[in-house]
């Protein structure tokens, strides 16, 4: 079971407990973005900013060995061809 935060019908924040079976059939498109992908959506850019995103999520950071600080990473993505195509930034 998945837990995943949505904003119901009511406009509010919600918590809904989703079964594997169901939750696998939402699953997205997803690709990290590369500079083949970048340049091709975006060719006067040479990087990718939170304003090019059409979303955002945050994310926690990943942790090897020994952690000495934390900072907030968020994932932005853009939406091209079905593709969903992310990049992994400062929040």
């Amino acid at each position: 079971m998945a837990i995943v935060t949505a904003v119901s019908e009511a406009g509010e924040e919600a918590l809904y407990d989703i079964p594997d079976g169901e939750l696998s059939k939402y699953k997205l498109n997803t690709q990290q973005m590369t500079d083949e992908a970048r340049t091709r959506l975006f060719p006067s850019k040479d990087k990718l900013t939170k304003d090019d995103a059409h979303g955002v999520m945050a994310t926690a950071p990943s942790a090897g060995g020994d952690v000495e600080g934390y900072a907030a990473i968020c994932r932005y993505w853009i939406i091209d061809g079905g593709v969903y195509y992310y990049w992994y930034d400062y929040c």
